[in-house]
């Protein structure tokens, strides 16, 4: 099982996914190189999947799937941070998803946990989903920044 720095990034009740030509859609992510620390390689994998500075990073959890460990991080960005594919990366499109739209997507079972997991109920039956954990509230990040 590898270990996999995954990156959760929410902004008015929608989260941001990831997808490759085709497949199915992802948190934004990858694999902890060598000893690198865990939320450096959320941090670096979230600028090399969107283009996207973190301004703050916290650890929430982590989740077994079938072949990663993840290692989740909610993140903040800029207010005025559009991500976007970067160029020549591995993922094609990019999507912020309201939380009431993600059973209609196609995911894997390692993302749907995660996400079920986050919102604090099942992805499937989630109406008010970010706000029914506060998961969507703003939160001071110590830097005048805010989470989004």
């Amino acid at each position: 099982m590898r270990d996999r720095a995954t990156v959760l990034l929410v902004r008015h009740q929608s989260v941001l996914l990831v997808r490759e030509r085709g497949g199915p859609w992802l948190l934004p992510g990858g694999t902890v190189g060598h000893e690198e620390l865990t939320i450096v390689a959320a941090i670096r994998a979230l600028h090399e999947d969107t283009g996207v500075a973190a301004s703050a990073a916290a650890f929430l959890f982590q989740q077994p799937s079938a072949h990663h460990l993840h290692h989740v991080f909610r993140i903040a960005i800029p207010d005025d941070a559009q991500p976007r594919p970067e160029a020549g990366g591995r993922f094609r499109d990019l999507s912020w998803v309201e939380a009431s739209q993600l059973a209609h997507l196609g995911t894997t079972p390692g993302t749907r946990a995660i996400l079920n997991r986050a919102i604090g109920g099942s992805v499937r039956d989630s109406r008010s989903a970010w706000s029914h954990n506060g998961a969507q509230q703003d939160v001071s990040t110590g830097t005048g920044r805010r989470w989004r």
